[in-house]
């Protein structure tokens, strides 16, 4: 398992996704940040962003939308 890997996702509804990474590393993305791109106009929909899960290591919410486990790892915070 790489070590940007996805193992776990947590939606809110603010809008951030608490995501634990291989070896149990947690971080914190705010997915308004990316609001303003194009293939990320359907997370504005509370409803259809609560339905993240965790899935080929990464973060997915169908099969055509997903966001890059590295991305989602270079521009998260840590989590204590």
């Amino acid at each position: 398992m790489f070590k940007w890997a996805v193992t776990a996702v947590q939606p809110n509804p603010d809008f951030t996704l608490l995501i634990t990474f291989a070896k149990g590393k947690k971080r914190l993305f705010d997915c308004k940040t990316i609001f303003n791109r194009k293939y990320a106009e359907r997370l504005k929909d509370i409803d259809f962003f609560m339905k993240a899960k965790a899935d080929h290591q990464t973060v997915m919410w169908t099969e055509d939308l997903d966001i890059s486990p590295e991305f989602l790892y270079e521009n998260s915070v840590k989590v204590k």
